[in-house]
């Protein structure tokens, strides 16, 4: 009952050519397979996609002895910047897109909303003039959400804070939103391209400045 030796051999050969067969598709088709697969990630979030990345907005590195943070150019050689980023007995510099830097000083310290407007020697060294048209007054929003904060490092989602105010806030009719954490001195509030207010940390809280103080900062740029 047994088949002849030619079959036997036949037979062999045959198994070998199917196992061979098999150990290539498997050599091609297991790595490109691993190549090609990744781990499912649980929640994944779609990045925000930012308008700092699409818009040159006026803001630059300002550096004061250890501290680094966010100025606003206004023109005319002046900068916003936050009162707490600045040490007025420490070198004070802007530090421009192409490396270059300029030594400022303190124009004016306005404590009652936390802003300091400092000012180039040398007026050539200075930033576009801040365009204010579009500002809103960010006490008319019920909602901050669609404007992002975009200083010289980043650009956030912005969300209104809690309700509550001081008289300062009141008086000036500035507004608290809820992220001072991811703004670094101050920051423009922007939609798309368009530049609709300034924000600033003070005191651990972000503020958006209100229409008065923006006057109050652009009558000193005026006059400068």
């Amino acid at each position: 009952m047994n088949p002849p030796p030619v079959g036997r051999r036949l037979s062999a050969i045959a198994a070998s050519i199917s196992v061979f067969a098999s150990l290539v598709v498997l050599a091609i088709a297991v790595p490109k397979g691993i190549s090609e697969y990744s781990e499912p990630i649980d929640n994944e979030v779609a990045p925000i996609v930012g308008v700092k990345n699409s818009t040159t907005a006026p803001v630059y590195t300002v550096q004061s002895g250890s501290k680094t943070s966010t100025a606003i150019s206004l023109g005319d050689g002046l900068w916003l910047a936050a009162l707490e980023s600045v040490s007025v007995d420490a070198n004070t510099q802007i530090t421009f897109p192409d490396g270059s830097t300029s030594s400022v000083t303190m124009y004016e310290a306005m404590e009652d909303i936390g802003v300091a407007i400092l000012e180039s020697p040398d007026s050539s060294n200075s930033g576009p003039a801040l365009a204010t048209n579009d500002f809103i007054n960010p006490q008319d929003s019920t909602d901050l959400s669609k404007f992002m904060a975009v200083d010289a490092f980043d650009d956030n989602q912005t969300v209104l804070g809690p309700s509550y105010t001081t008289k300062q806030l009141e008086h000036h009719h500035d507004l608290p939103i809820s992220n001072p954490e991811c703004l670094n001195g101050t920051a423009l509030l922007m939609h798309g391209s368009a530049i609709n207010g300034i924000i600033v940390h003070m005191q651990h809280r972000a503020i958006v400045l209100g229409t008065s103080s923006i006057a109050r900062i652009m009558n000193l740029v005026t006059s400068h």
